[in-house]
């Protein structure tokens, strides 16, 4: 589905039907969902056709996993900050988030990609490999379990910073309907608040910013379940290594149920990625825009139809005015042929 959305993206994007600087970052998150998978079935291959999976590689692959989650991760931040600048500042959000600085942030979520897994791969060296553990002296209840705990405490940090950003851009968007709402409180038929609650659809950011969090709140108690129990304990995991690693799976395939659920709630609310998908196969003209822009046009087209009504009405009776005129004048030369200029 990810490789399908990829593809339905780029497709509009080329025909310059949505926005470059939000879906660039989109795309870049569903690379980075695609990543994920692939890491995740290498993962479950290796340990099925393994007689003895060997628990250190089973461990490197989980942290290619997660390095690649984190890479989507970093995307979906972007995406959450970037809308709320364009809500709180709209008059410089055209001038300060160009596509160069859009480009910048799909590079940084790669670096981090690359932070990421070194760090997590390194320290697990030191550790796991002998005479890099004779060097170091490190040992899982140490280093490995150090870095653990910061990389999952700046998940938790991004996690509540993303939410944060939503609130943000609600507070703002209910601020700027106010002060909408304050230009024509006094007249009959309120038809701009009705405009901009089309023009600003706070119902897909918030089904989007939903999928994130609820997907990944099992990922994100679970982790603070470790800071917490783990803080005094620093074999806990070790001691609980089975259960440990039961609930790890469970928490990696509410992951992987988000990047699957993804797309498809793309395909059903963006008009435009679904036309898109459609023209894939074949399938041309059969989308209807549905979505919250709808009731504008809706409007605007009945106006136009009723202004124009007017306009062409007189025009229409002097036609007929016209026509009745020249039937009795012929019936009057009928009569009197005298009266023909000919």
């Amino acid at each position: 589905m990810s490789i399908l959305f990829i593809i339905a993206v780029i497709k509009a994007v080329k025909q310059h039907r949505v926005s470059r600087k939000c879906y660039v970052l989109i795309i870049n998150r569903s690379v980075g969902d695609i990543l994920t998978c692939v890491m995740a079935f290498v993962n479950i291959a290796y340990v099925l056709l393994k007689d003895e999976p060997n628990k250190d590689m089973v461990q490197v692959f989980d942290n290619f996993f997660v390095a690649s989650f984190w890479s989507g991760m970093i995307s979906y931040v972007s995406l959450s900050v970037l809308k709320l600048y364009a809500v709180a500042r709209p008059f410089d959000y055209r001038k300060t988030i160009t596509m160069k600085r859009c480009i910048y942030l799909v590079i940084t979520s790669w670096v981090i990609f690359l932070v990421v897994l070194s760090y997590a791969l390194g320290v697990t060296a030191i550790t796991k490999i002998p005479f890099l553990h004779e060097w170091s002296g490190c040992r899982l209840e140490t280093c490995l379990r150090r870095m653990y705990r910061v990389r999952n405490g700046i998940a938790v940090g991004i996690y509540c910073f993303t939410i944060i950003c939503f609130v943000l851009t609600v507070i703002y968007l209910n601020r700027a309907r106010r002060f909408v709402h304050s230009f024509h409180k006094n007249k009959d038929i309120a038809t701009k608040p009705k405009i901009l609650r089309n023009r600003f659809p706070l119902w897909k950011l918030a089904l989007n910013v939903a999928t994130f969090a609820g997907f990944n709140l099992f990922y994100i108690g679970w982790i603070v379940t470790l800071l917490i129990v783990a803080a005094s304990d620093a074999c806990f995991f070790q001691k609980n290594y089975p259960l440990m690693m039961q609930t790890l799976g469970l928490v990696r395939l509410c992951l992987l149920a988000r990047i699957i659920v993804d797309p498809i709630m793309s395909f059903i609310t963006d008009f435009q990625i679904k036309k898109s998908f459609l023209s894939i196969f074949g399938v041309h003209g059969t989308v209807q825009p549905y979505d919250s822009r709808r009731p504008f046009r809706k409007e605007i087209s009945e106006e136009v139809s009723s202004d124009y009504e007017v306009k062409t009405k007189p025009s229409s009776t002097t036609i007929e005015d016209r026509l009745t005129l020249k039937t009795d004048l012929s019936k009057s030369v009928d009569k009197n042929p005298e009266l023909s200029p000919l």
